[in-house]
Formats: structure tokens, sequence, C-alpha cells
């Protein structure tokens, strides 16, 4: 809604370049694990949605599945079907009409509660949640509500432009009480961002990010909760991270964000396409790229190296057969900085993920 149509093609050319060893296992298993569902149920600005799955596509996470509610009939994910998965992520992006989320309902999804009964964690994300079943703040939410009984939200106070003199916020600013694990402070790809909710939580809700700065005249209304009461675990986001300034910075918070919600390490999650027999060297780098692997089986692969705006500033497809292999490449053409690396096998399945400095 508002200023995020204003995405497309604010994306600055930038040249990479880096020297690296990569060593990496082709095991089947690694491919098929699948912890993380993804749900997507945005159907206004789509390029936001493919944002958003660029930058999973580069977190440590990139093993999630799926499901695009706009390509299923507006039908989304069973509850059964979602008990499958450690970690639902209920994408929402810019739309706020028309969401399976709520399924016309104050009460919320039938599907969506009784997965949440169940203790998982639930990631709600997206600008404008509230919109469907409540208009335009303030609205103080009551039992039976979803929001109040799985989100442990008290209230609808306020909404960024829409109630702010049409100005927006300039960003987000964790609160003293959320984890460390969380950026800081968080810029938008605009100079504000607009239909930004700001709610006030139930008694136990965390606060983990507000409206800031200073000087912004909705500065503290929190944004973000996460409710970690009566035995449910909902994180509510109410602005959308496809919109945060850098590709950089987006894959961070995704990361950080579900890293958080599965008890605050990588350890165990079997949707982690990271292995610990990967080694990259060295890093700082500067001219070649040389692969190890060792894999169970031939298979065809692709090196992608991206920019820090998410570009595609480089691939290049190799050959590895069974057992090991050593394959090298020159980049010596691309420039110097950050830079992103995958590597995917010939499915589209991205065996690894890192980030690489170009000196």
């Amino acid at each position: 809604m508002g200023n995020t149509s204003s995405a497309f093609g604010r994306f600055t050319a930038l040249k990479r370049s880096v020297m690296i060893v990569v060593v990496f296992m082709c095991f089947s298993n690694v491919l098929q694990a699948q912890n993380v569902l993804v749900v997507n149920d945005n159907d206004y600005i789509t390029y936001n949605s493919d944002t958003l799955r660029n930058a999973m596509n580069h977190t440590i996470y990139s093993g999630y599945t799926y499901w695009s509610i706009p390509d299923s009939g507006g039908t989304g994910p069973s509850a059964a079907y979602m008990g499958n998965f450690d970690l639902v992520i209920w994408y929402c992006s810019t739309d706020g009409a028309g969401l399976n989320l709520w399924d016309g309902s104050s009460a919320g999804n039938i599907e969506i509660v009784n997965y949440v009964t169940t203790g998982k964690p639930l990631w709600i994300i997206g600008l404008d949640i509230l919109y469907q079943e409540y208009l335009t703040p303030p609205d103080v939410f009551s039992s039976g509500e979803f929001a109040k009984d799985y989100m442990g939200l008290a209230s609808y106070d306020v909404q960024s432009y829409g109630d702010d003199g049409s100005v927006g916020a300039p960003e987000a600013d964790r609160t003293a009480t959320a984890s460390t694990l969380f950026p800081s402070t968080l810029k938008w790809q605009f100079s504000t961002l607009w239909f930004v909710d700001g709610c006030t939580a139930s008694a136990g809700t965390l606060e983990l990010y507000q409206m800031g700065p200073a000087s912004y005249t909705f500065n503290g209304r929190k944004c973000m909760f996460h409710n970690n009461t009566g035995g449910y675990s909902v994180m509510s986001t109410f602005f959308d991270p496809a919109l945060i300034d850098s590709f950089g910075n987006r894959v961070n918070f995704m990361e950080k964000g579900i890293t958080y919600l599965l008890g605050g390490s990588t350890t165990g999650i079997k949707n982690t396409v990271k292995n610990t027999s990967f080694v990259i060297y060295p890093n700082p780098a500067t001219t070649a790229v040389t692969i190890k692997a060792n894999c169970e089986k031939a298979t065809t692969a692709t090196i992608e190296f991206y920019d820090a705006q998410g570009r595609n500033v480089k691939q290049q497809s190799v050959q590895l057969a069974a057992g090991k292999n050593r394959v090298s490449a020159s980049i010596e053409e691309l420039g110097a900085g950050l830079l992103f690396v995958s590597v995917v096998d010939g499915g589209g399945n991205v065996l690894y993920t890192t980030r690489l400095v170009k000196q």
C-alpha cells in the first residue's frame, strides 16, 4: 500500500568479487529437510513476496517450504499440514484486504488457531494486517478475538501515515527488552514507511520493536511483538521486511527472527543448509574461486554471486562427479565489497549460502 509500490527498480548497480574455497557435501538428506514453512498471503504487490523469498533464499534457513495462497485458489494450509514444520511464517506484505489470515472473522482462521494451540511458533508479518477486521484505529481487543487471544495484544492504537499527518515512520528501533539477536535499527527503501500498525501489548507479551526516531510523532509506539504466554508462541511484525533498506539487512533480519523463534540457536535445525564441513577462505579475499566438494552422487551445480542489493552479478555452472571434486574459476572482473554466495544444485535447491568480503 502507499509508497510500497515505488520499490520497483530502486536497486543500485554494484560490482563485487571474492577469492573463496568452499567445501560442501552433496547429500540428499540435506536437500529434503524442510522444517520452516513460508505462507504467502499477499496478492497485492507480488514483487514484495519475491523480494522476501530472495532474502530467505540467502539465510541459513534456505531449505524452507513455500505455500502461495494466491496460487492455491485462495486456500491456505491446514493445521495438520502446518504441524509438520518447526515454524510457520505467515507473510501478508502490504495486502490489507481479503487475507486468509483472518478468514473473514476477528476470531481468525481456525486452521491457524489449531496450529498455534500445538505450541509451535507462528510468525505473522506485514503492513496493514489489522485493516481487514478493524479498519482504522483505535480498537480495544476482547477475548475471543485472534489479536487478543493469540497475538497477545490489548489494543490497536495508531497507524503511521494514516494518523501522523501523512508522514510515515522513518525507522523501527529494537526495544530495550528485546533479544539482541535482532538488529538495533531498521531503515527502509523509502524515507518513511506507511501503514505500520502501532499496538499495545497485553501483560506478558514481549515488545520487540517500536517506531522511531525520537523526533517522530509516534516514537515509542510498539510495532513488533512476541506472545510467548499460555503455551503459545506468536510473533507479530507490523512492517514488511521486504521494504528494509538493503538486501543484506533483509537477509539478516529474517535469519535472526527465525533463529530467535527456534530458541536462539541454529543447532539441530534440520532445514539449516549450512553444513559444518563447509570451509571458506580467505575471507576477506581477492581474485579466484576454488570449490571442493565431496558428493554422494554426480550432480550439476551453479555458483551464484549476489551483491549487497540482491542483484545476481555472476554465476557459473559446474559438473560435480560422485566423490571428491575441485573446481576453480576466475572472478577478477568483479569489484570490491560485500558478496553473498550460494551453491545451487540442478533442481534449484540451495546447498549452501554465506557472506564474503572482497578487498
